[in-house]
Formats: structure tokens, sequence, C-alpha cells
């Protein structure tokens, strides 16, 4: 199965901080793969968010090893990328963040966090590549591992 032919079955999809990386990064094993869900969203009707913590994911190391060009260019796809939206992190999120984890017990609180925004903004997949992220069954989990 194609990650594409998934994909072209929803309308709205929340993306975590690897497949983000992946696609800035081109990384050799998973970088193609990000690009075809880039290209997708940025050139048909399927919606992308992801949340503002995605931009500490994202920025850590290239401010660490003090890549001013990296930044910039994670920056620009998540502040003003095409068909890409951020959700800020409310009250409500954090509620259901807090619900994730208790019912979900070895998920990560950035993790629940990050589906949180998913299932709250009423989103139809999270895309990861996370295999432990597939025990959450509050919204559709796509592993970018499972497309290879």
């Amino acid at each position: 199965m194609k990650l594409a032919n998934e994909l072209k079955k929803i309308n709205s999809i929340f993306i975590d901080t690897a497949p983000i990386i992946y696609y800035i990064e081109a990384n050799p094993n998973f970088g193609l793969l990000s690009k075809e869900v880039v290209d997708l969203f940025q050139n048909t009707n399927l919606a992308a968010f992801s949340s503002v913590l995605t931009i500490t994911e994202v920025l850590s190391k290239p401010i660490e090893t003090d890549n001013k060009k990296l930044v910039q260019k994670f920056l620009n796809f998540l502040k003003y990328g095409k068909n890409f939206n951020l959700i800020e992190i409310t009250s409500d999120i954090a509620e259901i963040a807090a619900n994730l984890k208790a019912k979900y017990t070895a998920l990560k609180t950035i993790d629940s966090i990050q589906i949180a925004c998913a299932v709250v903004n009423n989103l139809d997949a999270f895309l990861t590549n996370d295999k432990r992220l597939k025990t959450v069954k509050d919204i559709k989990i796509l592993v970018l591992k499972d497309f290879l």
C-alpha cells in the first residue's frame, strides 16, 4: 500500500516532528516519503497541521550546532508553508493530553500533547514514524516505516 493512496482517503492530517525533520533535512531513508506527503498537502485539498511544540523539537539541534540556515529553513516551512498550519496549545488540549497519557501509560508527555492537538481539532490522521504510537486508538495513526 502506498502512503499517497492512504492520504487521498482523508481530508486532514497532523504531522509529527520526525516526518518534518526527514523532509527538511532530506533524510536518506524517509526524505522521499516525507516529500511525497508535503507535495500532496501543498498541491491538493489535504489540510496539514502540526503544533507549536514542533518548533521546539526541530530547532533544538540546529540551534545547538549554530546552523542558522537550517533554523531558518525549518521556521519558513512551519510558519509559512503552503497549506500548513500550526496549532497553539490550549487548556483543552492539555486536558485531552492528560487523558491520553492516563489511558496509554507508555505515551510520552510530548506525544500525548501532539496527539491531543490532532484529536481536539478533529483531524483525520496522525503521521509519525514512532511505531509505539500505533497503540493509540483515538485517531488513525500512520507510521512512515509501514510505507517503505
